[in-house]
This record gives structure tokens, C-alpha cells and sequence, in this order.
């Protein structure tokens, strides 16, 4: 979302519109979970704690904006986000394992975000990982799982992308894939000398790196995949 529509959107929500607020919160939803678990440096869901809260504060985020201070939207919700948590820290006493003083604690979170704005300050980065989550959606396939989806070994993760390569080399299959949701694994399979096995095994992870290949604009996104599995030690 661009930062002219997310300030009229946040206008709506300012002035009572509930449903722009529903699917404004929708479509951040990605970020939110991203953000949590990125200042509580583990992996959170929908059902934990910590995500309640991040809510709580994107919520109060939309509330309080105000775009003449100067800052992004994203880096306000992610400094309401970080408050909150240092506030659920101290009352759950549950960062005393994390860090052994409070000046400790405000330390590390704050060079989570400075690190952290230096990375969302980038906002087409962003919007690019926003777009893809929604286009992952018509399949079933959330952003936040993509972690637990990922190949762990590096040759698995080179033939992933092998196979992704060659199946946009097929429209009619990748027309088939965009229209239906559906992977077709025997249409690809019967053309190719890949198996059905990995590709039933790492559909998730399969399904989006040919959405990122499919979209060359997503640069950012399209930059990192063709860095990814080469790169990387044995």
C-alpha cells in the first residue's frame, strides 16, 4: 500500500470507518507478526501472547498517527510495538532470562530497532512482501509459514528452485497454476524429469518462488531469491 493511500485510508479509520480499519489490519497482518517476532527474537502465531499485543499497539497506531511528525507509518507502529513489549517484559518478569538488567534489555531492543527502521525505511520492500502474502493467500499459504515450509539443506533448496525455473517455462501450466490454485504436478511432471515427490513435499516454498519469479517487479524479493541457495556454504 502506498503512503499517500495509506494516509487516506487512515483518515477513513480516524473518522469511524470500522471496516477500513478490519481490512486495513488484514492486510498488515503479515508485518504485525513479523515485527513481534522480530523484537521478541522468536517465532510467534496468531495465538501467542506477544501478537496479542503487537495488535493492541497496531491498533493504537491507527489511532494516533500523525503523519506531520515526520516519521513512517511502519516505523510508528513497530516503536508502539517495541513499547509495549518492554512494558509485557517487565511485568511477566519473563526477560530475566534474556538479559541479566533492565539498561540491558533497552539496549538490545533498541538496537533491534534501529536496525529494524533501517530495514523498513525501505517501504517497497515492504509493499513487495505485503503483495506477495496476498497473492500466497489463493493458495493457503500464509507468509509466516514459509519459515517452517523452507528447505533446510541447501541441494534441496537449488533443485526448488531448478524446478520453479523450468515450470514458467510452461504458460499454459503457470496459466493453469495463476487461474485453478492448484499445482499441476502430473501436466508438469509428464513434461519434465522431476518427480512428484518434491514437488508435493515443498509445494509451499515451490508455489512462491515461482510467484516472485512471475513478478520481475518485485525487485527487492526477485534480488534476494536469485541470491539465495548458490551462495550458501556446504
Amino acid at each position: 500500500m502506498k503512503d499517500f493511500k495509506v494516509k487516506q485510508t487512515l483518515l477513513q479509520i480516524q473518522n469511524g470507518d470500522e471496516l477500513a480499519r478490519e481490512r486495513f489490519i488484514r492486510y498488515y497482518k503479515p508485518y504485525i507478526l513479523n515485527a513481534v517476532g522480530h523484537i521478541c527474537k522468536k517465532y510467534v502465531t496468531w495465538s501467542s501472547d506477544e501478537t496479542s499485543i503487537g495488535l493492541i499497539a497496531f491498533n493504537r497506531a491507527i489511532d494516533t498517527f500523525d503523519s506531520s511528525k515526520g516519521r513512517t507509518f511502519l516505523n510508528y507502529v513497530y516503536l508502539l510495538i517495541q513499547r509495549d513489549m518492554i512494558d509485557y517484559f517487565r511485568k511477566e518478569k519473563r526477560y530475566l532470562h534474556l538479559v541479566s538488567n533492565e539498561e540491558q534489555l533497552l539496549h538490545e531492543l533498541n538496537a533491534s530497532i534501529e536496525f529494524y527502521q533501517q530495514s523498513t525505511n525501505n517501504s517497497e520492500l515492504v509493499e513487495e512482501i505485503l503483495e506477495l502474502n496476498a497473492k500466497l493467500s489463493q493458495y493457503n499459504i500464509s507468509f509466516e509459514q514459509l519459515e517452517s515450509h523452507c528447505p533446510k539443506h541447501r541441494k534441496t533448496r537449488m533443485k526448488v528452485f531448478q524446478i520453479a525455473s523450468e515450470f514458467i517455462k510452461h504458460k499454459d501450466l503457470v496459466d493453469q497454476l495463476m487461474h485453478k490454485q492448484v499445482f499441476p504436478v502430473s501436466s508438469f511432471t509428464k513434461r519434465s524429469t522431476y518427480h512428484a515427490k518434491p514437488i508435493e513435499r515443498h509445494r509451499k516454498y515451490l508455489i512462491t518462488i515461482i510467484m516472485i519469479k512471475l513478478h520481475p517487479e518485485w525487485v527487492r524479493l526477485s534480488n534476494f531469491i536469485q541470491a539465495d541457495p548458490g551462495s550458501e556454504k556446504r
